[in-house]
């Protein structure tokens, strides 16, 4: 027990010094060295928890894999097409708050889906949150749609990946519920037979 709470530690400790070092000098500038100095651990150490620099930023991308179930339980009530996007404009709020790091977490997330047939990635377990809840509301009439809920899932996530891509550069929380609600709205015409 002791063991894994050591390990849980440093772990932590790993991932809370990089996160301090990439926002003062930036993800592209800090290096392994450093970050092993700032923790007072071998670089070996580093790399039996991490195999590469950029698996800190997807365990980053993980630690907000527990919040969807938080944010579906948050949205539970009203029309699926407004849940689906107060769930969305939550996710956009956080990504806003925390956009210096959440921008390189993007990055390396959609790279790690396009490499991995894993079903982890955040991008799959965002689609499969959507697919549930609409699916959910498929079953109990709340809509009536022709689409598989895989299919309309995709879509969703499509636009919320785009919409974070697009305003990247430029995160403006309010700016981007906005584009993500139009955009919602003109999809879920296709979606649902309403």
């Amino acid at each position: 027990m002791l063991r894994e709470a050591r390990k849980k530690s440093i772990k932590e400790t790993i991932i809370r010094h990089a996160v301090e070092l990439f926002k003062q000098k930036g993800y592209e500038n800090v290096t392994v060295e450093e970050i092993t100095s700032k923790c007072g651990i071998a670089k070996g150490t580093f790399f039996n928890y991490f195999p590469k620099k950029e698996h800190l930023l997807l365990h980053m991308a993980d630690s907000y894999v527990p919040l969807m179930d938080r944010i579906v339980e948050t949205h539970r009530e009203g029309h699926v097409k407004e849940r689906l996007l107060r769930m969305l404009q939550e996710l956009i709020a956080i990504y806003s708050r925390h956009s210096d790091l959440l921008g390189l977490t993007l990055v390396e997330t959609i790279k790690s889906a396009i490499r991995s047939d894993d079903a982890s990635t955040n991008i799959r377990v965002l689609q499969e949150t959507i697919r549930t809840v609409i699916e959910e509301a498929k079953q109990s009439g709340a809509i009536r749609s022709r689409w598989d809920s895989n299919v309309s899932a995709s879509i969703l996530t499509g636009l919320f990946l785009h919409t974070l891509i697009a305003y990247a550069s430029n995160v403006d929380a309010a700016e981007m519920s906005e584009a993500l609600r139009r955009q919602l709205d003109a999809a879920w015409e296709g979606i649902a037979d309403e």
